[in-house]
């Protein structure tokens, strides 16, 4: 509970899952949550996401696990997300707009400058703005995600907070997510007994995912502080 109460402080999320084992596992569970999200409003037809050509190779591969069409959104050759592109698209998707898939520093190390009106135009039009927070590192104590727009993003413990990584593991990629979307956060049975239809199914069998190297983030966290990070 206490990891989860400081990764909603840095990050500016109203809760924290910290269910899903791996980056991968957080995206797929923040698409859910927002496609329940869009369900429980009666509006199961939204389902496109809208991905950025820079985008890491998890996300299309999430995106369509989760049910989703995927329409990919071009980049100027700075690497930059054409924001003409978004909006056209954004638009032209309006009645279906379920998210967009944006990475934050992108997967070449760009900030995108027009962060801000990248997620106001996903909102104008109905979608959800789902922030893949692999490259966190390079923003933790500077901003807040939450801030710049986004509705859901994960964060890569074993990247950004102090869990060894490499060799295929371990791994943990919780998910932060704002006050709308918190009723449908993943439920795990074995500390759930309710029949709640509003929250995603499990995406790990362990309530807490991979609980054993939690400790690691949570000591990194407390022994570094708020200054410290």
């Amino acid at each position: 509970s206490d990891l989860e109460d400081k990764l909603c402080k840095i990050t500016g999320f109203s809760k924290v899952s910290l269910q899903p084992n791996s980056g991968s596992q957080g995206e797929y569970a923040s698409l859910l949550a927002i496609r329940k999200f869009h369900k429980q409003n009666n509006q199961p037809e939204r389902n496109v996401c809208l991905i950025p050509s820079s985008a890491h190779g998890t996300n299309p591969a999430s995106a369509t696990l989760a049910g989703m069409v995927v329409v990919v959104i071009s980049c100027n050759e700075n690497g930059n997300i054409r924001v003409d592109d978004l909006e056209d698209k954004a638009v032209e998707f309006r009645d279906r707009l379920s998210c967009m898939m944006l990475t934050y520093p992108s997967t070449h190390g760009v900030y995108e400058e027009e962060v801000k009106r990248i997620c106001e135009i996903v909102h104008a039009n109905g979608g959800q703005v789902y922030l893949d927070g692999a490259n966190m590192n390079a923003l933790v104590g500077l901003s807040r995600v939450a801030e710049l727009g986004a509705d859901a993003c994960h964060m890569n413990l074993h990247k950004t907070f102090a869990i060894p990584h490499g060799g295929g593991g371990p791994g943990v990629g919780p998910i932060g997510v704002a006050k709308h979307l918190q009723d449908f956060l993943p439920r795990n049975a074995l500390i759930d007994k309710s029949s709640s239809q509003t929250k995603t199914t499990s995406v790990s069998s362990a309530p807490w995912g991979s609980a054993s190297i939690l400790p690691i983030s949570w000591a990194y966290i407390s022994m570094m502080g708020g200054q410290g990070l």
